[in-house]
């Protein structure tokens, strides 16, 4: 690994190799398959439509996010601030992944909580409840919603972006430290850091800003009646025709 050529590291995606565009596939689907999970352990659980609408918010933020640190990670190994440089596209991408789903994740559900408060003094109807598609207006209510999240995410890569740069030194060292270990094998590398490393975070990540994005119990349209109120809604409905006869038979 220590040929000055670039070609000599890993790269976070290239044209002439398909594994990193089946890796980034991979990516994707242990995304959505770790909030299916979640919703299939909430009480009370949201109706499915609902979480699907929540999953897109999240799922076009985490595709979003996923391409700005692709950028970033390629545009900052090729620059060098110091005298430690860090040409590993993948440490990189790593690094800023790390970034992302702590101080990131801090910063965004700051503002996230900043932007429904907002919403409240000012009755800003389609962002005060987050979560909430019903009526006529849901569909709004969520691309709303779904807007809002993504100019977060940027107010927030701007943030992190300068942290970057304000810390170069230290954490390319950092990175050069972590990831020295798998370069030996670019494709492990970039399977670690792609699929491995980023399962782990996003599944604390995603759990995390879900209870931000998703509708809080107090919204029962939000969500499937519970298995007592739908015992008691099935007990409601037979008993109404006896009352009713009850009633006629006086």
């Amino acid at each position: 690994m220590g040929d000055d050529d670039d070609g000599g590291y890993c790269k976070i995606y290239d044209a002439e190799d398909s594994f990193t565009g089946l890796v980034q596939v991979m990516l994707a689907l242990i995304a959505l398959a770790s909030l299916y999970v979640k919703r299939q352990h909430e009480v009370p659980r949201r109706k499915f439509m609902t979480w699907w609408l929540d999953v897109s918010k999240q799922g076009f933020g985490a595709f979003y996010s996923h391409l700005t640190n692709m950028l970033v990670s390629a545009i900052i190994a090729g620059y060098t601030r110091g005298q430690y440089e860090l040409k590993d596209q993948c440490a990189w991408y790593g690094i800023n992944f790390l970034i992302d789903t702590t101080v990131g994740l801090f910063f965004s559900v700051l503002m996230l909580d900043m932007l429904t408060q907002a919403a409240h003094n000012r009755n800003w109807e389609t962002l005060k409840n987050s979560g909430v598609y019903e009526g006529e207006n849901g569909m709004t209510h969520w691309f709303h919603q779904l807007l809002s999240w993504m100019m977060i995410l940027t107010i927030t890569k701007f943030i992190l972006v300068f942290i970057l740069w304000a810390f170069y030194p230290i954490l390319a060292r950092f990175g050069d430290f972590l990831f020295k270990p798998l370069q030996e094998n670019i494709h492990f590398e970039l399977l670690f850091v792609m699929i491995i490393f980023p399962g782990i975070l996003n599944f604390f990540y995603f759990w995390i800003a879900d209870q931000y994005l998703k509708a809080g119990p107090e919204h029962p349209e939000a969500h499937e009646p519970t298995e007592i109120e739908h015992t008691l809604s099935q007990y409601a409905r037979m008993s109404a025709p006896s009352r009713s006869g009850s009633l006629e038979m006086l």
